[in-house]
Formats: structure tokens, C-alpha cells, sequence
């Protein structure tokens, strides 16, 4: 059971595939940590959907679970919580009339809108994108799936919001959203910090039906009387805008400091940095996010299927969770010859940014065995986070890379990510970094209790270094390049 230490901070994070939520203590502490997953239906192949109403469900149920390990009496948690901050999935559509969601949201995940965004967007288009919204346009951002999937309903449509900017309509009634998650609209002009009309009517998405913008770290509404109800809490309780989770995560793994780069391992992979100034890619490769924080930015690539890849191989393999990790410690490096691209999601996001990719292993003979493919695919993680990494060294030398995720619990899997990445890796111990990050940024809305930005790497795991095998690795990963092409 955990101690209670109010004022706490909620921080909710509507993940992929679970809302994970924490309770910061008045020291910035995780007094307690909760998730509740969420079915993804998929009725037709490319499909990925959610209901709105089971994200609600996992909140409520979250909350109950955070006020059940803090040992809380109804009383003391409904007393005890004093802001409440959000990050989210994105870019995930839902489109709504009146208080409620006409249907399912379209996540992130759902490829149904691919090959018709290859034919309706050229390459000069794409360019012209990337410079004004810093974002790679493609089908997986809310522009193009409105106008695929929605501009036959349009009439239907009141409102058009993201997984996150849904929660804080349901939570406060306030249709807001902040800078970093209005970049996933498709329609965000970054240097004029607005919607863009014409960039609206390119994805035939009427102005009127978005939500208002605001900074993440303040006040959208207070917690409605339906939803205090719902979780327990006195209504009025401030709720932050809020922010992507990407950058959220980011913030509590090592505040704002540059030259460090953040790697969130869950069901998806983000690696991103912290910059000053908004710093485009010549070619595109990485997309470029407003930060939680005004006058920062993050320089951010996404591997689309790691840990959903992950989950499927240990199913495949009839392995539990953690399996894989100790059954890849007993291949070699290199896993014998054998080369997995980890394109399990349909396309890719990181470095290559490529709707098409598909993920292949190449190399297999009847002498491997299970241990190999599961190196094989972790090398493949690896190798992809050190593409990623690699771009961002290009204009500023990498100080040290800080991961969060699953595979700070394997030692020999941090291990290999140092070698293959030749830098040091240093471990992040938060379960979930932007639900904290969430928290972090909701505890402006407490004037002086805010609480400070966190150091580089809260842990209090040692740096792993690249060890022996990291010389023998440039050869592997020059192989692995060349199987990626």
C-alpha cells in the first residue's frame, strides 16, 4: 500500500492500447501508478479502431485502482487531488455532435487510408507540408483521415478532436487542444502557431469543427460534476490542456535538456530530443513537435509496431511477457546470421518514414532456432533506434541516450541496445513516463507548488556502456542496413 501525501497530481496518459494514470505527491514522487487496457478492433483488414466510451471506462477504472494502492478511503482520495494533468495517443480521430462521439476514433495504427494518401499526396506536396506544419504528412495524421474516412458525413460532423483533446472535452466539457497535439491535425501552420484555413479546406475539414488552442501547461476547464462523479473527486478540480504523449514522456525522463535523447519503449517506440529552435529536416526524416513547454521544440521519430511486434512474436512463439527478452540472451550477436526488419505494423515512421515497408527475416535455416529469431528481432529494434539517433547526432553530438519501457527490466537487452547504439545507455525506471509528464505539466496550475522539471535519467540504475561485442556490432548493423533497403 502507498503513503498519501496530498496535494497529488493526476497524470492520465491515454496510451495505444491502455490509459496508464499516476498520482504525484506534493515531492514529485509516484505515490501510486495504475493502467487498465482497452480493446483495438480491427472488423476489416487495415482497420484500427476504438471505442471512446471504453477509454472513459479505463480512466474510471484507473482512478479506482490508483485510490485502491494509495489506501485511500472515498473521503480522502475525493480531498486529496488537487490538479489533474493529460497526455495522449496520437494522431487518433474522433468526430462528435453534442456531447458524444459519432462512432468509433480512427487511431494512429489504422493503414486503411495508405495507397490512396501515396496517390493524393506528391512530393512536392509533401515538402510544402513538412515545412509549414514540420509534420510528414501522410495518412496517419487527422487531416487525411477526415477527409477519407469522414467528408462523406461531414454534415453529421460538430466537432473533430484527438484521442487526448476527447478525454479533456469528457473530463471538463472544454474542446481545447495544445500546440503538440495540433500538429497532428495536419492543419497546424507552426510558424503562425494556428489553424490554417487552407490547409483546412485541402483536407476538407471546416475550421469551425476544431478545437481551440491553448498552452499545454494550462487550465482547460474543471472537472465536470459527471465526471468528479465518475472518478471520485470534488468537482473543479483543474485540468491542464495537456500535451502529446511523445513529448510528455520525454519531459519526465530528462526535463528540457539537449543533447539527450529519449527513448519511450511501449507499444510503439519514440525517440526524439530537445531543441531550441524549429529545426526541419532537409529531407524530412524526422517530424518537428512543439514541445510542453513554449519555445521548445522536439525533433521526433516513431517505430510504428515495437512493442505490439513484441507481443505478437511472444504469442506466435507461446512465450509469456519477458520471455523473449531471456530467450534472445542465449543467441550470439548477430543472432547467427539472421536479420529482422521489425516492419510489423505496416509501414515505418523512424528514419525511413515509409508507408510501404514491410517487415521480413532473411537468413533463416533449418540449424536456427527460437532464441535466434528473438534476437534477431530485438537487434531489429535496436538497429532502427540507432538510425533514428544517428540523424539526430548530424547537427549536435549526442550526450547520452535515457530509455523507458519494458526493457529496463533486462539487463542483457540494455546491454545489447548500448553496443548496437555505441553510446552509453542510461535506464529510466518510471512505468509511465507520460502519465508522470503529464503530472509534471498540470502542476503549473498550482502556482508556487509547482513542481521543478526533473534531471536527465531518474533512476537509480547505473549507465550501461557499450561493452565487448559493440565493435563487432558496426559490421552487423551495416549487413542489417543493407536487408533494410
Amino acid at each position: 500500500m502507498a503513503s498519501l501525501a496530498a496535494p497529488l497530481i493526476l497524470g492520465i496518459d491515454l496510451g495505444t492500447s491502455a490509459v496508464k494514470a499516476v498520482a504525484l505527491d506534493s515531492a514529485g514522487r509516484v505515490a501510486a501508478s495504475a493502467a487498465k487496457a482497452f480493446d483495438t478492433l480491427s472488423d476489416v483488414p487495415g482497420a484500427a479502431e476504438q471505442e471512446p466510451t471504453d477509454w472513459i471506462a479505463a480512466v474510471r477504472n484507473a482512478c479506482a485502482a490508483l485510490r485502491a494502492a494509495l489506501g485511500a478511503s472515498e473521503a480522502t482520495w475525493r480531498g486529496s487531488v488537487a490538479a489533474i494533468g493529460l497526455a495522449g495517443q496520437l494522431p487518433t480521430l474522433v468526430c462528435g455532435a453534442g456531447e458524444h462521439a459519432l462512432g468509433r476514433a480512427v487511431t494512429w495504427k489504422d493503414s486503411r487510408a495508405d495507397e490512396w494518401a501515396r496517390g493524393a499526396i506528391s512530393r512536392e506536396e509533401h515538402r510544402r507540408l513538412y515545412e509549414r506544419t514540420g509534420m510528414p504528412i501522410d495518412a496517419r495524421y487527422l487531416g487525411p483521415m477526415y477527409a477519407y474516412h469522414w467528408s462523406s458525413r461531414a454534415a453529421e460532423v460538430e466537432w473533430v478532436l484527438s484521442a487526448k483533446d476527447y478525454l479533456c472535452f469528457a473530463l471538463t466539457g472544454a474542446r481545447v487542444t495544445d500546440p503538440s497535439t495540433a500538429a497532428g491535425y495536419a492543419v497546424f501552420d507552426a510558424g503562425a502557431a494556428t489553424f490554417a484555413a487552407d490547409l483546412c479546406e485541402r483536407w476538407q475539414m471546416p475550421v469551425a469543427t476544431l478545437p481551440d488552442l491553448r498552452a499545454s501547461q494550462t487550465a482547460a476547464a474543471g472537472l465536470t460534476g459527471t465526471a468528479a462523479r465518475d472518478l471520485g473527486l470534488k468537482p473543479g478540480i483543474p485540468v491542464a490542456v495537456g500535451c502529446a504523449d511523445s513529448v510528455a514522456a520525454a519531459y519526465a525522463m530528462a526535463g528540457l535538456a539537449e543533447r539527450t535523447v529519449c527513448v519511450t519503449m511501449g507499444s510503439s517506440t519514440t525517440i526524439l530530443d530537445a531543441v531550441h529552435e524549429r529545426r526541419l529536416d532537409p529531407t524530412a526524416r524526422y517530424l518537428v513537435t512543439p514541445h510542453l513547454v513554449p519555445g521548445w521544440y522536439a525533433r521526433e521519430m516513431d517505430l510504428l509496431a515495437t512493442g505490439t511486434g513484441y507481443r505478437w512474436l511472444s504469442d506466435l512463439l507461446g512465450w509469456r511477457e519477458g520471455t523473449l527478452d531471456q530467450r534472445a540472451a542465449h543467441s550470439p550477436p548477430g543472432a547467427r546470421g539472421l536479420t529482422f526488419t521489425p516492419y510489423l505494423g505496416g509501414g515505418e515512421q523512424g528514419a525511413l518514414w515509409d508507408p510501404a515497408l514491410r517487415a521480413s527475416i532473411r537468413g533463416l535455416a533449418l540449424g536456427h532456432t527460437a532464441d535466434d529469431i528473438a534476437r534477431a528481432f530485438l537487434e531489429g529494434v535496436a538497429f532502427e533506434i540507432t538510425r533514428c539517433v544517428e540523424v539526430l547526432a548530424e547537427t549536435a553530438p549526442v550526450r547520452q541516450v535515457v530509455v523507458s519501457g519494458p526493457i529496463v527490466s533486462h539487463a542483457a537487452s540494455l546491454q545489447m541496445l548500448a553496443d548496437i547504439l555505441g553510446r552509453p545507455v542510461r535506464p529510466c525506471e518510471l512505468t509511465s513516463a507520460a502519465a508522470v509528464g503529464a503530472a509534471l505539466g498540470a502542476s503549473a496550475l498550482l502556482g508556487e507548488a509547482r513542481l521543478p522539471a526533473p534531471a536527465p535519467g531518474t533512476s537509480t540504475r547505473a549507465v550501461v556502456p557499450p561493452g565487448p561485442a559493440s565493435a563487432g556490432y558496426r559490421e552487423i548493423y551495416a549487413r542489417y542496413e543493407a536487408a533494410a533497403r
